[in-house]
């Protein structure tokens, strides 16, 4: 076991967003069960790494399923999309928080079955995590997501998200 402060993504860091590649999803069709057996994931985080990325999204079959370490979400002309709870993903605290305050403050929101075409093409990106709140990827696989910048509805739902942690 171990312990380290939980810090925050630095405003300088979210606005900038970092970097992910993308890769096949080869683990396991379990990825629902928390569990130990994790070193599919870290192997594949490994390459995030070493492609100097933060993260590495995962396509099975030709769809999102989430990222490495972290879940992840769509953002297409004002409509936040997330993959749907299923035996394909490890749903998290974040991801779940997200969902109920898109809807909870009438966020356009589709959870749903996500295209690699949908997240190829996205306005924005963002990963999902305890450790990392929310924040943008701002790059895929060396390309600009959207703006190349954190987008509106990255910005609205870490500040709804903000606001939870303080209640």
């Amino acid at each position: 076991m171990m312990a380290n402060p939980l810090v925050t993504p630095s405003a300088e860091q979210f606005e900038a967003g970092v970097s992910a590649i993308t890769t096949t999803d080869n683990r396991w069709l379990r990825c629902d069960i928390k569990s130990i057996a994790l070193l599919a994931n870290v192997l594949l985080r490994q390459l995030a790494v070493e492609a100097g990325a933060a993260e590495a999204i995962l396509f099975r079959d030709g769809h999102l399923t989430e990222g490495a370490a972290s879940n992840i979400f769509v953002a297409k002309h004002g409509v936040i999309l997330a993959p749907p709870r299923d035996h394909l993903l490890l749903p998290g605290i974040t991801y779940d928080a997200v969902i109920e305050l898109a809807r909870a403050h009438d966020v356009p929101l589709e959870v749903r079955t996500i295209s690699e075409a949908e997240v190829r093409s996205a306005d924005e990106l963002w990963l999902t995590s305890s450790t990392k709140e929310v924040l943008p990827i701002t790059q895929l696989d060396g390309k600009a997501v959207g703006s190349g910048r954190a987008g509106p509805l990255a910005r609205r739902m870490l500040a709804l998200y903000q606001s939870l942690k303080q209640t």
